[in-house]
């Protein structure tokens, strides 16, 4: 079953473009680099101030390892500067 996260970022104003130009210059292509790795998407609101980062691995132990890893301490700080929090939500896929 995959593990599938939705961070529900609430960015500070002003900084949405900075925010995607992390997104896609640095988290995204560490991210995919990842064992396990599926998908990783930022949904800009239509309509609401937060953004949202979708993130998929093929399973939650190898997100788990995704998150201890020192890339990952490199590149998140990166993502949360552009944010004053996050909500993070995790599921796991019931049927596909």
């Amino acid at each position: 079953m995959s593990s599938v996260l939705h961070v529900e970022l609430q960015v500070k104003e002003g900084a949405a473009a900075a925010l995607l130009a992390v997104y896609r210059s640095t988290f995204r292509p560490a991210i995919s680099r990842q064992e396990g790795f599926l998908a990783v998407r930022l949904l800009r609101p239509v309509e609401a101030p937060n953004h949202r980062l979708l993130i998929e691995f093929s399973d939650e132990e190898q997100r788990l390892r995704w998150v201890a890893s020192d890339l990952h301490q490199q590149v998140w700080p990166q993502i949360e500067a552009h944010c004053s929090g996050y909500t993070p939500n995790l599921f796991e896929e019931v049927e596909g």
